[in-house]
């Protein structure tokens, strides 16, 4: 299960890897095998440490550490699969976040032995995810602030008003139309590229 595991993650793009391994519990010892892929995601290497249940939950960020707990707690009641996204803390006290998936087989007798399962680290893929977020917002912002620019310097012209008069006009008409201020700024600013501007902004 799971023996060969390559991670992709928009937005990023092959063959660019999620960091992403596979581990294997042993329930009654409480000892673990991680592949390598793991060992680096908690920033270690192998033969760094032992891998155990023990140090496995030692790395859980603190406050991620008590939902994870409860849901290998519900698995190894009778076996189940499970996932969840959370952070870990690796060796170098860098905050990772993981998505992990488990998956707990249940013996006839109704115990559970064996929990196998694979983690990926998804740090970078949302790091780059928020940061395309922001730029988009701020182009927006950017964008949105010229448009409206434009549409203030028609109303000043055409009712013959200073800026925050104008603003003021664009704002109301939003308001009533329960159309964003953006909305309101373009659609006059494509009525006077086809010269119905007045006409438009009479009916405001």
């Amino acid at each position: 299960m799971w023996s060969k595991l390559d991670t992709y993650l928009f937005p990023l793009q092959p063959p660019a890897l999620c960091p992403s391994g596979t581990f294997k519990l042993h329930v009654p010892s409480g000892k673990m095998e991680w592949s390598e892929g793991m060992y680096g995601i908690h920033g270690l290497k192998k033969g760094d440490v032992v891998p155990t249940w023990e140090l496995f939950m030692a790395h859980k960020h603190p406050l991620d550490r008590e939902p994870v707990r409860a849901l290998w707690t519900n698995l190894l009641d009778g076996g189940g699969q499970g996932a969840l996204l959370h952070r870990v803390i690796d060796a170098r006290g860098r905050e990772r976040r993981v998505f992990s998936a488990v998956q707990a087989v249940a013996e006839p007798s109704g115990q559970v032995e064996y929990v196998r399962g694979f983690m990926v680290d998804v740090t970078q893929s949302l790091r780059i995810e928020s940061q395309h977020a922001a730029e988009e917002a701020i182009e927006g912002a950017y964008g949105h602030k010229a448009l409206i620019e434009q549409a203030k310097g028609i109303v000043m012209a055409l009712r013959g008003v200073d800026g925050q008069a104008a603003f003021q006009v664009l704002a109301t008409r939003s308001q009533h139309a329960n159309t964003k201020l953006h909305i309101v700024a373009e659609e006059l600013v494509n009525a006077a590229a086809d010269g119905k501007a007045a006409e438009l902004l009479a009916g405001y």
